[in-house]
């Protein structure tokens, strides 16, 4: 039996919003029972293995053998985390009964966030530091130029204020209307919620734009989908528009709701998008499940790719110029991406 209950979990999975939470029938609480229930779930209900090179079957059988019945929650933990690093998914993650540990299962998450700096933006590049949608939203001059400079930091809703902090970027807009060009920056933004970016897109554009089809999970075979869904974002009625040039910045930590911004913003002609590859995570409708000793576990259940069938997921969106900061650059006050962006923007 499966039940299934609407729970919203972006604040806490940093990055997309969620659907269900998929519970177990009341099985027996043993190492062996957890583990074969985590990899059944996955097995009938995970979205992405159309792009995953990995042989499911075979992983249940290598890692299952690591199981005995002495296996403590610790053995527990590492077999897992260990079957679940095989699908390289942002959007894959578990937690532990009270949340004091948590894995992720991208490759990316070893990686240190060390290519930007909004402190270093706020400090050495910006004329003036403004700030908005629940302090979400930084933005100002770009110093002794007149390029217009925004940074979103999640698509995520706020206490208190929902999703409504996405309006601000309007008067931000307008703010920054007599510009000659705008730098747009989602660097280590994590994603968020679907409504949230396309609120913030459709301030940008003139007219619809579909920009992914996802097909929902329909049956337990690795390849049953339903019909595409498509994801469409409007322009919105008094929304100011800018319709100048605009460098969209994007690295690494630039994750699933920062990538349907980068996808819908690719398909207009006054934008480039510079910086490093994105992080390669798409989906935005995430499962919820808990297994039979209180641990809980993410994972995306709609297949995503762009209206000419391309999917992105683990791969992330190329940039049209690519160009890294490193930690070094860093650590000396230099953003060498905001200073290409800024010379080529105007």
């Amino acid at each position: 039996m499966r039940y299934v209950v609407p729970v919203l979990i972006a604040v806490l999975l940093g990055l997309a919003g969620c659907e269900s939470v998929l519970l177990g029938p009341g099985p027996e609480n043993t190492a062996r029972s957890n583990f074969d229930l985590l990899w059944k779930a996955f097995d009938e209900n995970y979205a992405n293995f159309p792009v995953k090179p990995v042989n499911w079957d075979s992983l249940h059988a290598f890692y299952g053998s690591m199981i005995t019945a002495a296996s403590g929650e610790g053995d527990l933990w590492m077999v897992s985390t260990s079957l679940l690093a095989n699908l390289d998914d942002g959007h894959v993650k578990l937690y532990n009964a009270d949340y004091s540990k948590g894995f992720d299962a991208s490759h990316l998450f070893t990686r240190k966030a060390d290519d930007f700096s909004l402190d270093l933006v706020r400090k050495n590049y910006l004329a003036s530091v403004n700030v908005a949608g629940a302090g979400l939203i930084t933005y100002g001059k770009i110093r002794n130029t007149n390029v217009g400079y925004i940074h979103i930091a999640s698509f995520s809703s706020t206490v208190g204020n929902g999703v409504d902090w996405a309006y601000d970027i309007d008067a931000v807009l307008q703010s920054l209307e007599s510009t000659d060009g705008l730098v747009l920056d989602v660097r280590n933004n994590g994603g968020g919620l679907v409504v949230t970016l396309q609120i913030v897109a459709s301030a940008f554009i003139d007219q619809s734009i579909l920009y992914f089809y996802q097909r929902p999970k329909s049956g337990p075979k690795h390849n049953d989908f339903g019909n595409p869904i498509p994801l469409v974002v409007s322009p919105r009625k008094g929304a100011p528009g800018y319709g100048k040039k605009i460098a969209l910045l994007t690295n690494r930590f630039s994750a699933s709701g920062a990538e349907h911004m980068t996808e819908i913003f690719r398909t207009l002609g006054t934008v480039t998008q510079i910086g490093d590859t994105t992080f390669g995570a798409f989906g935005d409708i995430i499962s919820v499940g808990q297994l039979p000793n209180g641990w809980t576990f993410t994972y995306p259940c709609r297949f995503t790719t762009t209206p000419d069938g391309r999917c992105f997921e683990g791969i992330g969106i190329v940039p049209d110029v690519l160009i890294r900061n490193s930690a070094a650059d860093i650590s000396a006050g230099v953003d060498r991406v905001l200073d290409y962006a800024v010379a080529h923007t105007p």
